[in-house]
């Protein structure tokens, strides 16, 4: 898949169902199907519905298809937090999670950030390598972060 079409686009409420469905298949290899975990109740439609209310919500979609997810929010200090980054498995390494990353900092820059950052699991080295390409840099690691065993990469980017 060399040529992947697809256009970035505010979420709203009707994109929750086929969002939910790519963001649990996107991150399986944590929550590994376990519909109590934290953090596949929070792919909820319902929870993503009241998420988008205080998080800024971009996806990529193709057709009717949903292939990517970032959010964000921002702080009175300038400084704005991604929560989670996604691209459907099926589209992974095709460029898709470098431009909505690339998107999302540029509305984060032009809204008057300064910096950006963000967390990734101490196993997902494909997320680490590909956030390290893209010019963030560790500032940190939190053990036991997201629960037991499960370590935290902090990851930042300056946006000037």
């Amino acid at each position: 898949m060399n040529s992947l079409e697809f256009e970035i686009r505010e979420f709203t409420e009707g994109d929750a169902e086929k969002t939910s469905k790519m963001l649990i298949a996107a991150f399986e290899w944590f929550h590994k199907n376990d519909k109590q975990s934290w953090l596949y109740r929070s792919f909820a439609p319902r929870k993503l519905i009241q998420n988008s209310k205080a998080l800024d919500i971009l996806i990529a979609s193709r057709d009717s298809e949903i292939i990517g997810f970032i959010s964000s929010s921002n702080s009175l200090f300038g400084v704005a937090y991604i929560p989670t980054v996604a691209v459907d498995p099926a589209h992974q390494r095709s460029g898709i999670g470098k431009k909505i990353l690339n998107q999302k900092l540029a509305v984060l820059k032009k809204q008057g950030m300064r910096k950006a950052w963000l967390l990734v699991t101490s196993i997902n080295l494909p997320a680490i390598t590909f956030y390290l390409k893209e010019g963030f840099v560790i500032e940190g690691y939190l053990r036991n972060h997201t629960g037991p065993g499960l370590d935290e990469v902090l990851f930042s980017k300056f946006l000037s």
